[in-house]
């Protein structure tokens, strides 16, 4: 009897640490203050913004890259988006912009990360991978030292922050 607890002992031990992953509870706080330099690429296009984050849904995105869109910066607060390009402003409801709109896929996912509600994690090598939904797309996001650095939108966009 001895020899079998032994043995089963042994070998659950040797089970468990053959997986270099593991699941994790929300294992670390995500800086909520997120003030960073975004490039992201969206159907093979390449876009370049600094990105503040000021607290839960409210966000604000100034690109500096394409050059044809330099100084668009888009403000978002809860339901409300305004977007400032060359001295003109415009204010609109977040329902009223493209389901599947850059901006607020980027700043849902990071939301939900930040906020640690409907993600899954991993823990592998000191790298933290959330996995989520945003409007019914699957994201992945990479979180070191309490930093997002980079997000995944099912393929469709990817961004990384700096």
């Amino acid at each position: 009897m001895k020899k079998i607890l032994l043995i089963s002992a042994a070998a659950a031990l040797l089970l468990t640490g053959c997986g270099s992953e593991r699941k994790a509870e929300k294992p670390m706080v995500i800086r909520e203050d997120m003030d960073c330099t975004m490039k992201a690429t969206i159907d093979s296009r390449s876009y370049t913004a600094k990105l503040r984050r000021g607290g839960a849904d409210i966000w604000e995105c100034e690109f500096t890259e394409p050059e044809c869109i330099s100084g668009l910066k888009l403000t978002t607060s809860g339901e409300i988006c305004r977007m400032e390009f060359m001295g003109l402003e415009h204010t609109a409801p977040m329902e009223s912009l493209p389901e599947y709109c850059m901006v607020p896929l980027i700043t849902k996912s990071l939301d939900a990360m930040i906020s640690g509600g409907e993600v899954n994690c991993i823990s592998k090598d000191g790298i933290i991978t959330e996995r989520g939904t945003v409007n019914g797309l699957k994201f992945t996001g990479k979180v070191s030292s309490g930093e997002v650095t980079d997000l995944d939108i099912q393929g469709y966009l990817s961004a990384e922050f700096t």
